[in-house]
Formats: structure tokens, sequence, C-alpha cells
């Protein structure tokens, strides 16, 4: 399945990796946009498929941070490894003056039904 027709934003996807259950795994998936880069009008799609670039703590910075929350996810196919992010539900509560959206890599497992 093709993905939906959209500008594609220049992203840096990196995850937070640390012990989980005595295994060092991805906590964390860290979605960094180039500046004004979000339609914050549509949902945004990007791929979830390891292995992640590791990210340090240093790596965070301050920039305005949202976290995302699992209602805001969605799974583009069964096949392909994409995950939908709500921008607009994010913006109704956020404002866009967001650099960093930060999800939980146990909620794009629940949404995707699959471990990295």
């Amino acid at each position: 399945m093709n993905l939906p027709e959209r500008k594609t934003a220049i992203l840096l996807i990196r995850a937070f990796y640390d012990f989980y259950n005595d295994n060092v795994r991805p906590l964390q998936l860290i979605i960094r946009p180039e500046p004004r880069e979000l339609d914050w009008t549509r949902t945004l799609f990007v791929p979830v498929s390891g292995p992640f670039k590791k990210m340090e703590v240093e790596d965070f910075g301050e920039f305005p941070s949202v976290s995302v929350l699992l209602g805001d996810l969605t799974q583009l196919t069964s096949t392909v490894a994409h995950i939908g992010i709500n921008l607009p539900g994010i913006a109704a509560r956020h404002g866009t003056d967001i650099e960093q959206l930060i999800l939980q890599m146990d909620d794009v497992e629940e949404v995707l039904k699959y471990s990295f």
C-alpha cells in the first residue's frame, strides 16, 4: 500500500535506549522535524522499523517537546512499519511551537502489535 499523498517533512528519528528487564532496548522514539516542516493540519506518517540510532540524555536539549499519547497514534497498514501521529490533536492541546515529539515505544508497539 502506498503512503497517503502529502508533503514529506524532513525528520530526525532516533531512540532513547535504556535497561528494561535486564536488556537494553529502545524505550522512547524521538522525532525532531526541521523547523516549520510539519503540517499541523494533517497526520504525520513516520517509519518505525529499527534499528534506531541511539540518542543520549544530553541530546534531548532544550527543544520545546511534547509526549505523544497512545490515542494520537494510528497504524498505516498491517504490512508496512509506519505509524501515524495525529498532529491536529497535538496542536489543539499544545500549539504548533513544538520542535520534538516523544513517543513511548510501548505505545508504538501497542499500535503496531509487535516488539522491536
